[in-house]
């Protein structure tokens, strides 16, 4: 093979590669382009149809930032593929993408919690027990719980409270608990350990998380026409224990519950009633200490 041959050879499969190429680019620029378009517009209208209470904006958010993200992640997947391919055809290298092939299903088959990980990753996304940007737990007792960063075909990513991320196999979500779906429930648990002070407690329960609510800096945090809920839990040779639970916005359950958990320890100590055996408060005053 000459020079000119060589020239020849590599100006036509070097034109080729390069048209292919702009093709694939351009139409992986317009599938982006159209997932940004059309998947809003999906949602918010499936959203339209579907009862006030099952579903919010803040959910239609979560559910499109979910799709946009592995949608535009297996298009550049597919990009990727296409490209490689179109290197193979135009250098006749077929009988290597076939040994690929090959050595992927070996793969797939050697491998079945692979396998899995996508099937379930799958039902994640057309089920839909937890969006990106939910608080969830899975695994059941024992499993990791944190937000939702990103959910994959073969694998979710959490970040829990203390910064720490978690890659978790989507074959292993058998269980999840999704505590920001629609809404938020802050929940407080308090001892009385004087049964007599019971009644006493929860009116100041009662009255703080009405004062919460009515509270400019945090009346942003609860629906319109959110309940709270006073439960009492338990009785025993400790007290009598309390639940305290507040519908709030979705992923505010963490600031309101501990914002009220501090009302509660100032407004309890006021009025002398213990929270532990051995709390011994005394009324909050504003004269020195002799």
């Amino acid at each position: 093979m000459d020079l000119n041959e060589i020239i020849r050879w590599v100006v036509t499969h070097g034109l080729a590669l390069l048209v292919g190429g702009v093709v694939v680019l351009f139409a992986y620029r317009l599938a982006v382009s159209a997932v940004h378009r059309i998947v809003p517009s999906v949602l918010q209208a499936q959203a339209a149809h579907l009862p006030a209470e099952s579903t919010s904006s803040g959910e239609v958010d979560k559910r499109v930032a979910t799709i946009e993200d592995l949608s535009i992640r297996l298009i550049r997947l597919v990009t990727l593929a296409v490209l490689g391919a179109l290197v193979l055809g135009v250098f006749e290298l077929w009988t290597v993408l076939a040994g690929i092939a090959v050595i992927v299903v070996a793969l797939l088959f050697a491998t079945q919690d692979v396998v899995l990980d996508y099937v379930m990753g799958f039902l994640i996304l057309v089920e839909g027990p937890f969006f990106k940007g939910d608080w969830v737990r899975v695994g059941g007792a024992g499993g990791v719980e944190g937000i939702v960063e990103e959910i994959g075909l073969r694998r979710t990513v959490l970040r829990d409270g203390t910064g720490s991320v978690h890659a978790v196999s989507n074959g292993m979500i058998r269980q999840s608990s999704n505590v920001t779906r629609v809404f938020s429930v802050a929940t407080v648990d308090m001892q009385v350990p004087n049964v007599r002070d019971l009644d006493r407690a929860i009116d100041i329960a009662t009255r703080l998380s009405q004062q919460l609510r009515e509270d400019e800096a945090w009346a942003g945090h609860f629906p319109p026409d959110g309940p709270t809920d006073i439960w009492v839990t338990g009785l025993g040779i400790e007290g009598a224990s309390l639940r305290i639970q507040l519908r709030v916005l979705t992923g505010m359950h963490g600031p309101v519950a501990s914002e009220l958990r501090r009302r509660l320890a100032a407004a309890l100590v006021s009025a002398s009633i213990g929270t532990g055996r051995f709390d011994t408060p005394q009324p909050i005053t504003n004269e020195p200490v002799a």
